[in-house]
């Protein structure tokens, strides 16, 4: 099985020194100043790059590394998805006892937006 490893991965997965830069996988940066501009600007908008933000409910149990994991996982494949920068990337957990996901979940987020889900659950409350 070949192992692709592609410029954006290299650049997000290899920890530079020295301040050493490989450009190759910045979305809206084109030269140097453009660099300083997006390391000096970590809430600014870059060029043409989105600004996800992923919210996740769980009921509680979770370890607090599995949560870590759990985020990482999905910052992965926002960026490998969308192309933005892992910098771009913010992701929430937050548990929900089971008694009150109905009304804190449920009802609000899943049944008042069927029609944006892109993803939907296999039960009914």
């Amino acid at each position: 099985m070949e192992n692709k490893f592609s410029r954006r991965d290299f650049v997000t997965k290899t920890t530079l020194a020295a301040g050493i830069l490989i450009t190759g996988g910045f979305s809206g940066v084109t030269n140097i100043s453009g660099i300083k501009k997006a390391f000096a600007a970590p809430h600014e908008k870059i060029g043409d790059e989105i600004m996800p933000h992923v919210n996740i409910k769980l009921w509680p149990g979770r370890s607090e590394d599995e949560k870590k994991r759990l985020a990482a996982a999905v910052v992965r494949d926002v960026v490998e998805i969308t192309g933005c920068s892992e910098r771009s990337v913010s992701v929430a957990i937050e548990d929900i006892p089971s008694d009150q996901w109905k009304e804190k979940v449920y009802d609000p987020e899943i049944k008042a937006n069927e029609d944006i889900l892109y993803k939907k659950p296999r039960y009914s409350m």
